[in-house]
């Protein structure tokens, strides 16, 4: 339902003594570091200046014992998590790539030839609130014998590698991590020959069954989609949308995205324990191809290889992908399912042109882009990067609801 015809599963062996048992199921996908100084530039004076501002309140580290688990992943008094500037950190990447070895060759910019480091020195630094630091081994504690599901596409797949290793950087012992992989996916018996596969919208995944990739029961549920709903990237290419047993030969790509964002929210209501599992959805997170796509040629609208300081005004180039979302599942602010959260990077994400692969995809990739011969990747993110923020986020998200969950414990026990 959230993707295109192959997905692959990692799975870790326990790791060390946090016996962590985590569990990915994403799209697969086509697809360090120089120390550099801060760029002269205006823009990254401003961001440093900012950096430097006096410490504001931690968020998720004031809860209120009488919240509830389920209260919404943004709220901490005043303050949204969602809501900042990038800023320049030399305390930043928390990992590197040479030293990562869960990381698809296509997401490894530097390795593969990018010559600056610049893209890995931001860190998202909220208004009114500072993120607690990110700590693999508090995390993989919080995950002793429990499960965490990614559910989604390639994108999906760009943020698990980033958590893998920024977790991984709490493990001495990396060899206990390894990845499965698991085709899928044709066209049922008797549709058009132009038919090539079809993609569900009524029903969930075949890997969220429960004697599978057993998404209901996980502790941590993160989904995201988006990226393969075009008519480029489904129809044009034979792969046609499907309620029952019929192939709905005229649904729209529109159409058929809500549908499936619907048939996600009912099964979330239906089959996920809420009090057990903390789901989270990511939201779209924005490509940056400038002169065309994929596929006809377009380029990365890097430019000076520094984020764009200025704040989003309108979400409306990518309304088609977050409006399902939003009247589906809700906000960051105010979610229609207890217990879900919203995980709101379209805004911070859509400043971020300067972290992309583009030609770095491969070793030969810059040769071949001085031939005019590789294509641009302007969707996925080179890792470090922008995907570590997301699950800095993540973390900061998860770590708020572990405390609330341990007060309303101390709180029950008190009363007993």
């Amino acid at each position: 339902m959230l993707g295109p015809s192959v997905k692959r599963l990692a799975i870790t062996r326990p790791l060390e003594k946090a016996a962590t048992v985590l569990l990915l199921t994403v799209m697969a996908a086509a697809a360090s570091l120089l120390l550099l100084a801060c760029p002269a530039s205006p823009r990254c004076s401003v961001a440093v200046g900012s950096a430097m501002s006096a410490p504001k309140k931690l968020w998720g580290f004031g809860v209120n014992v009488a919240l509830a688990p389920e209260a919404p992943a943004s709220g901490d008094g005043d303050c949204d998590i969602f809501e900042g500037a990038w800023v320049w950190d030399d305390g930043y990447p928390l990992y590197e790539s040479k030293d990562c070895s869960f990381l698809d060759g296509g997401f490894r910019c530097s390795e593969n030839g990018r010559p600056d480091a610049s893209y890995t020195k931001w860190r998202w630094q909220p208004s009114r609130c500072d993120l607690p630091r990110f700590d693999a081994k508090s995390m993989l504690e919080r995950l002793r014998n429990k499960r965490v599901v990614f559910a989604g596409d390639s994108i999906g797949r760009n943020q698990w590698e980033s958590l893998l290793c920024m977790l991984s950087t709490g493990v001495s012992n990396k060899s206990s991590i390894y990845e499965i992989n698991v085709p899928q996916g044709h066209a049922p018996a008797g549709t058009p020959m132009v038919v090539n596969t079809t993609i569900r919208v009524d029903v969930m995944d075949w890997m969220s069954a429960s004697n599978r990739g057993k998404w209901s029961d996980a502790d941590l549920l993160i989904f995201n989609s988006g990226h393969w709903w075009t008519k480029h990237k489904t129809v044009s290419r034979g792969h046609y949308f499907q309620e029952g047993d019929e192939v709905k030969m005229d649904m729209t790509v529109g159409a058929a995205y809500l549908r499936s964002i619907r048939t996600l929210f009912d099964w979330l209501q239906k089959e996920v324990n809420t009090s057990k599992t903390q789901t989270i959805f990511r939201t779209y997170s924005p490509a940056h191809f400038s002169g065309g796509d994929w596929s006809t040629g377009g380029t990365c609208s890097g430019g000076d290889n520094l984020p764009d300081m200025t704040p989003v005004k309108s979400l409306e180039l990518w309304a088609d992908m977050l409006k399902p979302v939003k009247d589906v599942l809700g906000s960051n602010s105010r979610p229609n399912l207890p217990g879900l959260g919203i995980l709101n990077v379209t805004p911070m994400t859509a400043q971020r042109k300067d972290g992309h692969l583009s030609v770095f995809t491969s070793p030969s990739g810059l040769r071949q882009a001085l031939n005019k011969t590789e294509v641009e990747d302007c969707s996925h993110w080179c890792l470090p990067g922008i995907p570590d923020t997301w699950n800095e986020l993540l973390y900061a998200v998860f770590m708020k609801r572990q405390m609330m969950l341990d007060q309303n414990v101390s709180v029950s026990s008190k009363k007993h």
